[in-house]
């Protein structure tokens, strides 16, 4: 946990004397203090931090995502205090245990992300902006193993990190562009019944293909969902299906494989 003696003066002075919990929920490598009012997030200063700020400001009116208190980047690391979003995560126990208003909720949220007109929209997040990133990762070591999960390398077989790049690299998709998440993990969604509260860690937000958002998601309500209720692929393809129909399309299962082997690397 980040040593809270060197925030920087002006938070210092907003969160003085005010009781916190701590959120070890989500982004194990941010501290995440949660106030009545106000969440205060830091995180070593990054793109993935910039951009975030970026989105934030510029989703401002248009999404319910919180709204910037104080950003400021000082000693290299990024402290951002936001308001506090309304509602609980959908990986919350209730949501979970209400599982299909809350896929319903996830459903809503997806298209209200399609619905943003991107014109100016700050950052994109393209597959060839990924896959530059991914390329420059591991020809400089920066690739974090710890990301991944075991199956991409013993189940889908792939040899090493090059070996997986070259496959996403030779089989890049045709892209629907719309505004993304980038980040559509249960913990990032917050919902209250059926309906969505907010968003937040758009980080790896921007311009990107409708696929991405939905990819996490599948891959999210079956890792939190299955090892949550300890059900197995039967009643995963249930909710599934819930979601592609309140979605009212197909799902493209080529797609949804690309992405979830494509964010491995973030």
């Amino acid at each position: 946990m980040f040593d809270l003696n060197r925030l920087p003066e002006k938070i210092s002075k907003k969160i003085a004397g005010l009781s916190r919990t701590h959120d070890d929920v989500g982004m194990s490598d941010s501290t995440i203090l949660i106030f009545d009012e106000m969440v205060l997030k830091i995180e070593k200063a990054s793109r993935s931090s910039e951009h975030e700020k970026l989105l934030l400001g510029w989703l401002d009116g248009k999404l319910p995502v919180p709204k910037i208190i104080e950003a400021i980047t000082q000693d290299g690391y990024s402290f951002l205090l936001m308001s506090r979003l309304p509602g609980e995560m959908a990986c919350a126990d209730n949501s979970l245990h209400n599982i299909e208003d809350t896929i319903i909720a996830l459903a809503k949220g997806l298209k209200m992300l399609w619905e943003i007109n991107t014109v100016n929209c700050p950052c994109t997040s393209t597959v060839p902006d990924k896959l530059a990133q991914v390329k420059y990762d591991i020809e400089n070591n920066l690739v974090d193993m710890d990301n991944f999960d075991v199956e991409t390398f013993t189940t889908e077989g792939f040899a090493d990190v090059v070996d997986l790049y070259n496959y996403l690299n030779s089989n890049r998709p045709s892209e629907d562009l719309v505004f993304s998440h980038g980040d559509y993990y249960l913990p990032n969604i917050f919902v209250s019944g059926r309906d969505i509260t907010g968003f937040i860690d758009l980080g790896n937000g921007g311009i990107s293909d409708r696929w991405q958002d939905i990819a996490l998601c599948v891959r999210t309500l079956r890792s939190r969902h299955m090892r949550f209720a300890n059900q197995g692929e039967e009643e995963y393809q249930k909710y599934k299906s819930l979601l592609f129909k309140e979605l009212g399309i197909e799902p493209d299962e080529e797609k949804i494989r690309y992405f979830i082997l494509l964010y491995e690397f973030f």
